[in-house]
């Protein structure tokens, strides 16, 4: 499945619960945002690294499913906001990959943790 199957599900998802009405780019994007935080949230106050540790272990099963509903969450909005204004994330994702391959050349950043502000 490719995140044009997945828009087609959103499509789906929405306009059986006739909620198309209540949407607009700025609400969706909102969502993105408030479900961008909730994943955030379930790290707040806790070291990285042992976070990633525990993630990974087996102890950190009920936390996974956690992440993952909340990462789910995120992209819902995404595909979302992409089916409301009809264009390709995927393009979409591939055209930012290329200019973040351009603007972070490896022999540029290889090791190192830099911002490049972006030409646009």
């Amino acid at each position: 499945m490719d995140l044009e199957d997945l828009k087609a599900h959103i499509t789906d998802f929405i306009d059986k619960r006739d909620w198309r009405q209540f949407q607009t780019t700025k609400d969706l994007a909102e969502s993105a945002s408030v479900e961008s935080n909730e994943l955030l949230e379930l790290f707040i106050w806790r070291n990285g690294r042992e976070m990633d540790e525990h993630l990974r272990s087996e102890e950190g099963n009920d936390m996974l499913e956690n992440v993952k509903n909340e990462t789910s969450d995120v992209l819902f909005a995404c595909l979302a906001i992409a089916e409301h204004l009809g264009f390709s994330l995927e393009d979409a994702f591939l055209t930012k990959l290329k200019e973040l391959d351009e603007r972070y050349a490896v022999e540029k950043v290889k090791g190192k943790v830099v911002k490049i502000p972006s030409k646009k």
